[in-house]
């Protein structure tokens, strides 16, 4: 989704700084993120499109290797000693051996097409989402029809001086 829908989208035609598609093991998420976005609502569609992009496009074997190779990418990537001791301890936390974390590598190499799509159309449901828009105020003013009609609260992080 990141490269062959959402970078595109969100960055080259909508104007943020970045934005792409991540799931996080540790707190069993999947989440979309865009970054010094001038774009709310159009985003958010981006986010929509991207699932429907992943179900009905014919992804090519090359866009699937090199998207596999940048998880496994993510996984060998040396950290920092604080990184790596933040991640022994949420495998700690939730019993996670090196030998399923072993599996869990191989697994990955082994997806195919059909999964990804099989896991989008189970997972990456409109129903099963939850939003959260961090912004400046002048652009929760600018998109505030938007927010009401989506029902988010606004909580202020800090009182401008």
């Amino acid at each position: 989704m990141r490269n062959g829908y959402l970078h595109r989208a969100i960055r080259e035609q909508g104007g943020a700084y970045g934005g792409g598609a991540s799931q996080d093991s540790n707190i069993a998420a999947f989440r979309f993120y865009s970054y010094r976005d001038p774009r709310l609502e159009g985003t958010l569609d981006d986010f929509s499109a991207a699932v429907e992009w992943t179900l009905s496009f014919e992804h090519d074997d090359a866009s699937l290797e090199q998207a596999i190779l940048g998880v496994i990418g993510g996984l060998d990537r040396p950290s920092s000693p604080a990184g790596e001791a933040k991640q022994h301890f949420h495998n700690s936390l939730f019993g996670r051996s090196h030998e399923q974390r072993k599996r869990f590598r191989q697994r990955v190499l082994e997806v195919s097409i059909d999964d990804l799509r099989r896991v989008t159309q189970t997972y990456l449901k409109p129903d099963l989402a939850s939003t959260a828009v961090i912004t400046n105020q002048v652009n929760a003013d600018e998109n505030s029809a938007l927010v009401d009609a989506m029902g988010l609260e606004i909580i202020q992080l800090s009182a401008e001086e």
